[in-house]
């Protein structure tokens, strides 16, 4: 079996990778013993979902771990009149669900399909008795916790604190650096593919689509920002004004 370091994984997308390959390369198995990855493989279930479709619903109780391997996952909370926001995208390689293993309440966000997506499915079951033998997943799978309640924590205090342009730069930055994409044209900046929707944009800053759209046009023509197909390029000097 490959162990996390072999680069040749690393050129592979994780839909086209045996189930036990994807888990030695996403937290929280990375340090797992194989015995281990290969029973979590066994009782692993490849889902495919539509743009839309919910892969856990918000008020409902999580069943399993979800392993994205294809596409865009939204992080969702519902709120008044139809409204809802975005706090956070994850994508391939991310994981949703994880409190499952430890918490049988309600969920409070509720995560969607962005984009046509691909995921893998791990029983809460499942997960619970690995974490049980393996102490390491377990604070690797804390970690991923903490790590997302920070996250969440920066966007809920950029919306008391912030105006929309400040907000929508945090956002830009944030998304960027998650995927950790540096252009190879331009020092220090950072490239942002593919760009969520405007209107996804709106969703994660608390505003509406034209607003948004104008303050893109506004940083667009600053040079803060540029643009080809679905690709978004944002120049150092937007890069620097928000912390790491």
């Amino acid at each position: 079996m490959p162990t996390p370091s072999d680069s040749r994984l690393h050129t592979i997308p994780l839909e086209r990778m045996p189930v036990a390959d994807v888990l030695t390369c996403v937290e929280p198995f990375t340090a797992a013993r194989a015995p281990e990855i290969e029973l979590l493989a066994q009782a692993a279930v490849r889902l495919r979902k539509p743009a839309g479709a919910p892969i856990i619903e918000e008020g409902s109780t999580p069943d399993g771990l979800y392993v994205v391997l294809r596409g865009r996952v939204n992080l969702v909370r519902a709120g008044e009149g139809n409204r809802d926001l975005i706090l956070m995208t994850v994508g391939p390689g991310d994981v949703v669900g994880e409190t499952c293993a430890f918490d049988r309440g309600h969920a409070t966000t509720a995560a969607i399909a962005a984009v046509p997506v691909e995921v893998l499915k791990i029983p809460a079951d499942v997960l619970s008795a690995h974490l049980r033998r393996e102490p390491e997943s377990m604070m690797r799978l804390m970690q991923l916790v903490a790590d997302k309640l920070r996250d969440i924590e920066s966007v809920a205090s950029s919306l008391a604190l912030h105006d929309v342009e400040e907000r929508l730069r945090r956002t830009l930055v944030r998304l960027a650096r998650r995927q950790s994409r540096m252009s190879p044209t331009a020092s220090q900046s950072l490239v942002l593919a593919p760009v969520p929707t405007q209107s996804e944009l709106a969703r994660m800053v608390g505003s509406c689509r034209e607003t948004v759209s104008r303050t893109l046009s506004a940083m667009a023509r600053d040079g803060l920002v540029s643009s080809s197909g679905r690709r978004m390029i944002l120049d150092p000097r937007l890069v620097g004004t928000v912390a790491a």
